[in-house]
């Protein structure tokens, strides 16, 4: 067992705290840091060079064709397939023809022979090259045997540029067909679901930014009251937190009585739960959730005292909006790079032997092919041929992309934390300084920018590095969660509860790095020491006051949360009665969003707190092994805090 050493840490003599003299530090993980990142977006490049994100949802003809991209197709954006009922979505294959069209059918039809020839020229669907202009019936015919063109279509509407039937429930066909092509009804709908999900989102999106930006404001307000008014507020957000999920258990089951919906009925018993939960931990830690009110109070005087570190967490959020932009749409590009492959393939009901080819080329059915060169090369009747063709194949991911996803994932994950990791040490600077000032009126409002000029100036190093030791937490912990989904789930025994342990085990792990590396942060901010030397300080203050440190923090974090889901609950209560009037099945997803992006924004101002209250604790605790209180070595703790954690 590792034993601590209870007696504080020797430092120098000379102590100014994080404006002490400073050096560079952990500078070869710097180095290491910005040597990946130039590889990381040297594949960013690659990606760029390489990839299109249109093709994703651009639709690909049978001969390989990007439906409203490439230059044969440009202005035909929309695919459609010929039979419909040749389509298996498990394995995600339709071997069936398929082209590109200007728009999706506007009407129903069926090949009859008995109808005037003008309407079946006028109104029939072929492959690109067919042309029936001076076709009779009989030839028409023999089109449609051998899959030149469609025998029949229904009226569309385009689902993500797919051409997709609006009702099944047709009289003009028989009920064999009509049986085949109800399997493909369901997920049509569920196609048509998605689209109107993001139809609404589209029209939406701009009523759901002005709420989001409401709770912002609502933050900001939040914040400035916990300054005066720390405990009326955390109760009052108690109790208004009970308060709106009492409202929303209400609501859900009235949702539910009216639809019989068993995901109302979860998400009522859920929020009763919820409710519970935070009563007795009310209840059961009342005086520790006091003494955390008060510790917030006093984190809420430094961040009035350097106001411009309210608003410094939007410029780290900033960056990681658009590094999420860049990471997924590189990821998008990845995706989009592919490989296909042809091959000959005979029509059916056809006659093979009709197709001819020029010189000495003799393709079979199953060769693979280019459709360029086969249609110019290969004829049938001086036209192009119909009863064999080149058709796509397979859709297949390059073997090193696979690679490249892995590397990506890293730099994105990596860099994400290096992100989170300055800003955090910017405001331990920021509130260190706050602290270790013995005339808290001589902070300045732009001692952010000095705690941001100190971080960048001589400790990025520190930050690449603990936010590596993070990186490869995660990382081990997706690799281990996708190998668990690969294999196969044992049913019981110790199998079993080791693949439950192991998840439980990394989550807990990367937890106790994360801690580890903030509170490294702190000290490194106030001493200017590596990370490793900051993280055995770090560790054997926390060692030496574990108990008051681990309740303290826990129920902090707990008031905090408190605050930022009183807040969201408030944002999603408002967007739901927007939404909810509109009588529209598609109002929770605008809800939804209000929801996330509340929480999201709230957490980032709620972080300025978590910050300040981790970094004066921190500070008190050296403190008070530092200094007695004496004229010679003065506390330089306030008042109120030294009161209140017992120092006189």
């Amino acid at each position: 067992m590792v034993e601590f050493d209870h007696k504080p840490l020797e430092y120098d003599a000379e102590f100014e705290g994080p404006l002490r003299r400073r050096s560079c530090t952990d500078v070869p993980c710097l180095v290491i840091f910005l040597a990946f990142i130039l590889s990381w977006v040297g594949l960013g490049i690659y990606a760029f060079s390489s990839g299109n994100v249109k093709t994703l949802l651009a639709p690909t003809d049978s001969e390989g064709r990007r439906c409203g991209l490439d230059a044969q197709v440009s202005n035909k954006p929309y695919l459609f397939f010929f039979d419909l009922t040749k389509c298996d979505i498990d394995k995600k294959l339709c071997d069936t023809p398929q082209v590109c069209l200007e728009k999706c059918p506007g009407k129903n039809w069926i090949f009859n022979a008995s109808d005037s020839l003008e309407h079946i020229r006028e109104s029939i669907i072929c492959r690109a090259g067919v042309d029936v202009t001076n076709k009779d019936i009989n030839e028409i015919e023999h089109l449609i045997k051998v899959t030149a063109c469609a025998p029949m279509y229904f009226k569309g509407k385009s689902i993500v540029h797919r051409c997709f039937p609006l009702d099944l429930g047709t009289d003009f066909i028989d009920d064999i067909l009509l049986a085949k092509l109800k399997k493909s009804e369901a997920i049509i709908k569920s196609l048509a679901y998605v689209q109107g999900v993001f139809d609404k989102v589209k029209s939406s999106y701009g009523a759901v930014l002005g709420i989001i930006c409401g709770g912002a404001v609502m933050c900001i307000i939040y914040m400035l009251l916990l300054r005066w008014i720390a405990l009326p507020v955390v109760c009052i957000t108690i109790f208004a937190v009970c308060a709106l999920l009492v409202v929303l258990a209400c609501l859900s089951y009235q949702a539910y009585a009216q639809t019989s919906s068993a995901l109302w009925l979860i998400a009522m018993i859920i929020i009763i739960c919820s409710i519970a939960v935070i009563v007795l931990v009310t209840l059961c830690s009342w005086q520790r959730i006091y003494l955390a009110s008060q510790l917030i109070k006093e984190a809420s005087k430094a961040i009035m005292s350097v106001l411009s570190s309210i608003f410094f967490p939007i410029i780290p959020w900033l960056f990681h909006i658009g590094l999420l932009v860049y990471f997924f749409y590189v990821i998008f590009l990845l995706m989009s790079i592919k490989k296909t492959t042809f091959a000959v393939q005979d029509s059916p009901n056809g006659l093979p032997e009709s197709c001819q080819c020029l010189g000495n080329i003799n393709y079979t059915s199953g060769d693979s092919c280019e459709p360029k060169t086969f249609d110019s090369q290969c004829k049938e009747r001086g036209e192009i041929c119909i009863s064999r063709v080149c058709r796509l194949q397979r859709v297949v991911t390059p073997a090193g992309i696979v690679w490249a996803y892995f590397i990506h994932i890293i730099g994105g994950l990596w860099l994400g934390f290096f992100i989170s990791a300055v800003g955090d040490m910017t405001l331990a600077n920021t509130f260190a300084t706050w602290y270790w000032t013995i005339n808290k009126n001589d902070v300045t409002f732009f001692t952010v920018t000095m705690g941001f000029w100190r971080t960048v100036r001589f400790h990025l190093g520190t930050i690449a590095f603990g936010s590596f030791l993070i990186t490869v937490c995660r990382i081990f912990r997706l690799v281990m969660e996708y190998l668990q989904s690969m294999s196969d789930s044992p049913t019981g025994g110790c199998a079993a509860c080791i693949r439950c342990f192991i998840p439980c085990l990394l989550a807990l792990l990367e937890r106790f790095v994360k801690f580890m590396t903030g509170n490294a942060y702190i000290i490194c901010a106030i001493y200017g020491k590596g990370l490793c030397d900051s993280a055995e300080v770090a560790l054997g203050l926390v060692m030496r006051n574990i108990l008051r440190t681990s309740i303290l923090n826990q129920i902090v974090s707990w008031v905090l949360l408190a605050g930022k889901v009183l807040v969201t609950c408030m944002m999603v209560a408002i967007a739901w009665c927007h939404y909810r009037n509109q009588d529209d099945q598609f109002w929770w997803a605008p809800t939804l969003l209000v929801g996330v992006g509340t929480f999201l924004v709230a957490s980032v101002f709620f972080s300025v707190h978590s910050m300040a209250v981790d970094t004066i604790f921190l500070c008190f605790l050296e403190d008070s092994e530092r200094n007695d209180g004496s004229e010679e070595k003065p506390y330089f703790m306030t008042r109120p805090l030294a009161k209140l954690l017992n120092k006189k």
